[in-house]
């Protein structure tokens, strides 16, 4: 979206809550009924479902939406076009949601320290209902959250980790895993 003009577009369960902490998290965000004329602000609008989304998109497509859907385990909330971003508002609250729209550009990538391994029990070839195989845990096993904007590797990940895993996870729902959260990455995307 550089340089084009932006805009969000909300529906499902908490668009509502999701579009004012947007508006608290920065002032950019406006939250508004119709697509404002030409503005530096970024409009938010609020939608019942994704057909209005869909309609919405097609009448201002000078606008790089951004679509996120809300939705909660059981909800019937169809897919919009593309783009979208899915959050299950039953496990994070509307700030959350809010970062996570703010920072869905970001990519995420798992330093995974002391890799969990799988090995045979009787040192050969993996038995066809996987019955000899075991799971070892090393001491000091952890994985590690680090992000960074676009497909270069954060300066912040070692160059001799053993395994990196890249993810589009956002950053800002990594500390919803079982995973550290690289500290230089939190003072440069919160």
């Amino acid at each position: 979206m550089n340089g084009e003009r932006r805009g969000v577009i909300l529906y499902g369960h908490g668009a509502d809550a999701v579009a004012e902490a947007l508006r608290e998290l920065d002032p950019r965000y406006l939250p508004v009924d119709g697509v404002p004329p030409e503005s530096a602000q970024v409009p938010v609008l609020r939608c019942e479902n994704r057909a209005e989304a869909d309609d919405v998109r097609k009448a201002a497509p000078d606008v790089a939406w951004q679509v996120v859907a809300l939705y909660r385990p059981g909800d019937e909330v169809e897919h919009s076009g593309n783009p979208v971003l899915w959050l299950n508002t039953s496990k994070i609250d509307p700030r959350t949601a809010a970062r996570a729209v703010d920072q869905a550009d970001l990519v995420v990538w798992y330093e995974v320290i002391n890799p969990i391994r799988v090995t045979t029990a009787d040192g050969g070839p993996a038995a066809d209902d996987y019955s000899n195989f075991v799971i070892v845990v090393p001491d000091g096993y952890r994985t590690v959250a680090h992000a960074v904007t676009g497909a270069t590797a954060p300066e912040c990940l070692p160059s001799t980790a053993e395994r990196v895993l890249r993810s589009h996870d956002l950053w800002v729902l990594a500390r919803l895993r079982d995973a550290d959260v690289c500290e230089n990455c939190v003072l440069r995307h919160g």
